[in-house]
């Protein structure tokens, strides 16, 4: 307690919300200590103006309006809670969403346009199954995830996040590629000759994600996946690569990444994005 008060006018102006931001920081600071002025503070209040104002801090912060994704999701009848950590996954908001389009429509527009359509759609085939593994590494990096830690705390299953988060961002990027590769010459290859290698890819990540960052692990992956189709090409000069022996290497890669993640599945939860 001090022997400065503020008076009565002064209050009032603060309770409008009126002056200047070192004013009303001046004012505070006092009334934290001063019972005396707090006391007089009180019927300077609008009530009305003040439950307004903390309703508003209501719907923002403790209960904030579901996004679109959120709401689809609820429509699917998925449980409010699953539907709002995987709302907050990064690779299902619009941003995400809207470079991956870009990425397939670029993809997409080279396989079209190229004289040569094989490398075009060589192209289309290395961009569409790495894309599910990128989201994937986002959806689980600290770093790019805003309910990160909240992820983590709240309890509910890691594991079964991990697939949940996955299987959404792997379904929707693969229903896009799908998409886009119907509009590609060559549609029998490139609408689904991706589609076993970016199963495979994606639960490769998520198992090398047991021992280290998703992000690393992912960039890994990519660049073998790339060279190994490139250097197919160059060799075969076909796409020999998405052939039946390949896509039966793709299927036992993903069967025995799977078998590892599940049989690792609660030291993995202490692991989640490389923590």
């Amino acid at each position: 307690m001090t022997g400065w008060h503020v008076d009565e006018e002064t209050l009032r102006l603060y309770a409008r919300g009126q002056g200047q931001l070192s004013f009303g920081a001046s004012v505070e600071a006092h009334l934290i200590s001063c019972a005396r002025c707090r006391a007089l503070l009180t019927p300077a209040v609008d009530v009305d103006r003040l439950e307004r104002l903390w309703d508003e801090v209501v719907e923002r912060v403790d209960a904030p309006r579901p996004g679109v994704v959120e709401r689809l999701l609820r429509l699917a009848r998925i449980p409010e809670d699953t539907a709002r950590l995987l709302a907050a996954t990064p690779s299902l908001r619009a941003s995400w969403l809207l470079a991956m389009a870009a990425t397939l429509a670029f993809a997409a527009f080279a396989a079209a346009s190229s004289a040569s359509h094989d490398r075009g759609t060589l192209l289309f085939l290395i961009v569409a199954p790495i894309l599910p593994v990128a989201g994937v590494a986002v959806a689980f990096h600290g770093g790019l995830d805003p309910a990160y830690e909240i992820g983590l705390a709240t309890p509910y299953p890691q594991f079964r996040l991990l697939l949940l988060r996955s299987a959404a961002v792997t379904a929707v990027t693969c229903i896009t590629a799908f998409a886009a590769g119907l509009l590609l010459p060559q549609r029998a290859l490139t609408a689904a000759a991706w589609l076993l290698p970016a199963l495979a890819l994606t639960s490769l990540t998520l198992a090398l994600g047991r021992r280290v960052d998703t992000a690393y692990a992912a960039g890994v992956v990519v660049a073998v996946w790339t060279a190994a189709v490139v250097l197919g090409y160059l060799r075969l000069g076909s796409f020999a690569v998405f052939g039946i022996a390949g896509q039966l290497t793709y299927l036992a890669v993903a069967v025995a990444s799977l078998v590892v993640l599940a049989a690792g599945r609660n030291p993995y939860a202490t692991r989640l994005g490389g923590v």
